[in-house]
């Protein structure tokens, strides 16, 4: 269960823009600065959602800014792509059985996780508290998916999420306002 008070709109759940420049930076909307694809991989592993646009174009960019961690993870020793598998993966691109490829990788992935949960105590427990909330996010990314891939007839990701980036902003206008009113007062 969420904390007391808190929602899945709440700053730990709403993904973090960050945005890809022309010239490779990364650039973090939330925290104004510059990072790098290790902090994205320490995002990642802090379970941290984000989604990279194209800072030109608001293009959704996640999926390939995901494979450049995953590259750069690989060359540094710490691979675990067996080589025949990459090799079959990239057969797979553009033939028509690849959409159900990529299913079956993630319906795999989510359920080697759910034995992981079951055998380590801890993340039983962690399993029991959250498994609703797990639930309620992926319900909300996958909508996103649908809209993305065009089966929903409402805004388009980057459209909602530039509408997340203005509200943000509006907020952080606002609390800058009362700051300034606040230190009149006193």
């Amino acid at each position: 269960m969420p904390p007391e008070g808190s929602s899945l709109l709440s700053p730990a759940h709403i993904p973090v823009v960050i945005k890809k420049y022309a010239n490779r930076r990364l650039y973090d909307t939330e925290r104004s600065a510059y990072i790098t694809l290790d902090s994205l991989a320490v995002m990642v592993k802090e379970d941290r959602p984000f989604v990279v646009l194209d800072a030109r174009t608001g293009d959704d960019i996640t999926r390939g800014v995901l494979a450049q961690v995953i590259l750069e993870e690989e060359t540094k020793g710490r691979a675990m792509l067996p080589v025949p598998f990459l090799r079959q993966l990239i057969r797979w691109y553009g033939d028509s059985r690849q959409d159900e490829v990529s299913e079956y990788l993630e319906r795999m992935m989510g359920e080697f996780i759910a034995r992981q949960a079951q055998d380590v105590p801890e993340l039983r427990e962690l399993d029991a508290e959250k498994a609703e909330i797990v639930g309620q996010v992926m319900s909300m990314f996958t909508s996103l998916y649908a809209v993305e891939r065009g089966a929903g007839s409402g805004p388009s990701v980057e459209n909602l999420l530039r509408e997340v980036m203005e509200l943000r902003e509006e907020v952080r206008r606002l609390r800058d306002d009362a700051d300034v009113d606040a230190a009149r007062k006193a």
